[in-house]
This record gives structure tokens, sequence and C-alpha cells, in this order.
């Protein structure tokens, strides 16, 4: 039997079971992420609409740095995994490290143009009240500054997995997100910092996560010290996987400052109920998240191994877990729309325009749960090109298919919400077809698996 050094091997014993032990938690984990991002937007929503709507703004400029970075995030986890697989464990570290060095550039890079360029980002969607530039502009200048904890503890989270190693990430995780919930309120009340509060909060707590991490994996992941330099190895490898799929995350994040500058005609209570929508799907969405992380690993190990069929029924139960979640968080979405906006706003406007946002969000929830599930697998196979392709294209219609139903077809902000829902179900039913097209191209082993 061959040996996998410090890595789960994720390419023998029952499939489903080895699904659920790698993908719950990450999904664990994935909540705890979500759980902290809420809870910013919990407490911050105390301040109001506008700071809410400041604070959801600035994020989607961090996103775009997390667009740039997914570069590596996702290229190693499928490099990694498959190194795995394929028993080379010299080479995983390989990679690994050298997913750290370009991405510690790529995070100090944008972090500077975040921070010296702020009035021209800000100023794109001509806010008309300063409470929502000055919220966003304290927010973002500190969390570009906490970017290397977070984006460091995504990157040690994707290799972990990758090694069939999913407790760890969800362990660490947790600890920052008690962290992050009792210092909320300390910082943000207490003290009278505000918005600058939350944000220091979810900085220190990320750093905490991450220190413990790294200290914890560090030697196991990437080797010794002696092993490292300025020289990339595998630099070209990780680019070529990575790049595709950073592309359409890129474009993902300028779609949604797109859609958010159409959004603003309706005023700072429509970006609020928006930001407060996506902070609930982020909930679904994190959570599928882990299952299209566990996918990509358990799919990249048994591509590794070749081990095809394995790979087959690891869909068909990836597939029925998916659906089971999309449906009972879609429910709760429509049918709890606004009971969960009043959570985090007490404004009636904002309730109202985000209940509308949230019986979309759950009749999409199941295509988007399929599609990312998808794109695990697609991507674990090392085809990253196929989900980046399909998805950014059927992400780039929500701006005009937005505008032409919230402008020329007089439905208002609603007509961006079911561009959003039309595009999420036009992903999923394209990444099903390629996914169907590349098992039967890839995928012609009859091993049989338990």
């Amino acid at each position: 039997m061959k040996s996998k050094t410090n890595s789960k091997d994720l390419t023998d014993g029952p499939v489903l079971k080895r699904i659920l032990a790698l993908s719950v938690p990450i999904i664990g984990a994935m909540f705890m992420q979500t759980a902290t991002n809420v809870v910013d937007i919990v407490w911050i929503g105390k301040l109001g609409s506008d700071a809410v709507a400041g604070v959801g703004t600035s994020t989607i400029f961090l996103q775009l740095v997390w667009a740039f970075a997914s570069i590596f995030l996702v290229s190693s986890g499928v490099l990694v995994s498959q190194a795995i697989g394929e028993n080379k464990n010299k080479k995983a570290k390989e990679y690994s490290r050298d997913s750290v060095k370009a991405l510690m550039l790529i995070i100090i890079l944008m972090g500077i143009i975040l921070q010296v360029y702020f009035d021209e980002i800000i100023g794109f969607f001509n806010f008309k009240k300063q409470v929502v530039i000055d919220s966003a502009y304290v927010y973002l200048s500190w969390m570009s500054i906490f970017l290397i904890f977070s984006l460091g503890t995504l990157l040690l989270t994707q290799i972990s997995n990758s090694r069939g190693d999913a407790k760890k990430p969800f362990l660490y995780f947790s600890i920052g997100v008690v962290i992050n919930l009792v210092l909320d309120p300390i910082f943000i009340f207490t003290f009278g910092w505000g918005v600058a509060g939350a944000a220091w909060a979810t900085g220190i707590a990320q750093f905490i996560a991450f220190a413990l991490f790294l200290r914890k994996s560090f030697r196991t992941f990437f080797g010794g010290l002696t092993q490292w330099g300025f020289r990339f190895i595998r630099i070209n490898e990780l680019i070529k996987v990575g790049l595709p799929t950073s592309l359409e995350r890129i474009i993902f994040t300028v779609v949604g400052i797109a859609i958010t500058k159409i959004i603003s005609d309706w005023g700072s209570d429509a970006i609020a109920a928006q930001k407060i929508g996506n902070q609930l799907e982020a909930i679904t969405f994190m959570c599928i998240s882990g299952l299209s992380s566990a996918m990509l690993s358990f799919t990249g190990q048994n591509y590794g191994a070749k081990k095809f069929d394995r790979i087959k029924k690891g869909y068909f139960y990836a597939m029925i877990i998916s659906l089971l979640l999309g449906v009972v968080t879609g429910l709760l979405f429509y049918h709890f729309d606004e009971e969960l906006m009043g959570v985090f706003v007490s404004e009636r406007n904002t309730i109202l325009i985000g209940a509308d946002y949230l019986e979309v969000l759950g009749v999409a929830q199941v295509s988007m749960c399929v599609e990312m599930v998808t794109t695990g697998i697609i991507n674990g196979l090392g085809r990253t090109k196929y989900p980046a392709v399909i998805n950014t294209s059927m992400t780039v219609i929500r701006v005009p298919l937005a505008f032409f139903l919230a402008n020329n077809m007089g439905m208002g902000v609603d007509g961006v919400w079911y561009a959003i829902g039309i595009s999420v179900f036009l992903r999923a039913l394209f990444l099903t077809v390629a996914y169907f097209y590349l098992t039967n191209k890839l995928l012609k082993s009859e091993v049989t698996v338990s």
C-alpha cells in the first residue's frame, strides 16, 4: 500500500463516507468564516442602513483582491491534491511554497492600490450621503491591511483540505469566530469605534486564527526553512491551472460592482438590502463551497490515482447533498424573508426591498448549489477553463439583463434581483452539460469501487 505522508487518503474506502468525513469539517469551517461576516453586519446594522451600505460596498473591492489571489488559492488545491494522489509529497510542498510567495506579492500590491486610490474607487458610486462614504473608507482602509491574515488562512485551508485534513481549518476558524463575537460589541459600542471597531475585531480574530494555523502546519505543508528561497519552481503550473478561475472571479467582482452601481439609483436602502441579502445567502454559499472544496480534493486525488469510477460515484452523492441543502435554505429564504432581514436592520424600507431579494435568492438556491459542486468536481479534474468560461459568460449577462429588466421593463430594483436569479440557473445548466461531456471524454475506467 502506498504511503501518503501527513495526508489523508481519499482514494480508498466507501465513497460517501470519505466525502462526508472531508466535507463536514470543511462546511463547518466555511460556516464559521461566514459567521464572522454575518456577525459584523448584525452589529454594523445597529449603526443604521447607511453604515451597512458603506461597509457592504467596500467589501466588493476586498473580494476583488480575493479574486486575484484565487489564482493560487484554487491552483494550490488542485495541484496539491493531485500530487498527493500520485504519492509525491515533495512536489505538493513545492506547489504550496510557490503559492504562498505569489499570494503575498498580490496582497501587498492590491493593498497599496486600495489605500492610494480610495477616492476614485468609492467615487464611482456617486453616493449622496457622506456617512456612507465615511463608513466605506474606514472599513476598506483597515481591512485591506488585514488581508494578509484572511487570505493566508484561506490558502492554508485549501492546502489542508487537499491533503484530506479538514478538521484543522474548522478548529482555527471556530477560534476566530469566538474572538470576533467577543470583540465586535466591545470595539463598536463600548469603545465607540463604530465601523472601525468591526474591522479591528475581524482583523484581530483573523490574525490569531492564521498564526495558530501556521504554527501547527508550517513544516507539514511547506517543509523546512532551508527549502525556501526567492526562486519559483512550480509557478507556471500554478498560474496555468488557477488563471481561468481567477479571471472568472475578477469578472464576477467587476460585474458585482456594475450591479451595485445600477442598484445605487434606488438609494442606500437598496444597497444595504442587497448586502444583507448577500450575507444571508453566504451561509448557503459557504456551506456548499465547503462541499465543492471537498469534491475538488476528492476528485483531484482520485484523478491522480486514476480511480475514475470513484469520481462518478462522488458526483452522484454530492448532487444529493447539494440538492437537499438548496431546497432547505431556499424555503427558509422564501418564507421568512422579512423576519431574516429584520435581524440586521430596523428601517422598514430596507426590510421590504431586501425581502423581495431574498425571495428570488430562495428560488435560486438549488441552482447555486448544483453550480458550485459541479465547478469543484470539474476543477478537481484540472479542467478549470470550463467552469471559468461558463460562469464568466453567464455572470456577465447580469449587467445588460438587470438594466433591461429594471429600466426598460419598468420592474425597478426587482429587475436586478431577477437578473441575478436567471444567471445562476443558466450557470447550473451549462456546467451540468460540461460535467457529462468531460466524464465521457476523460473518465473511462471500469474499476469497481466500494
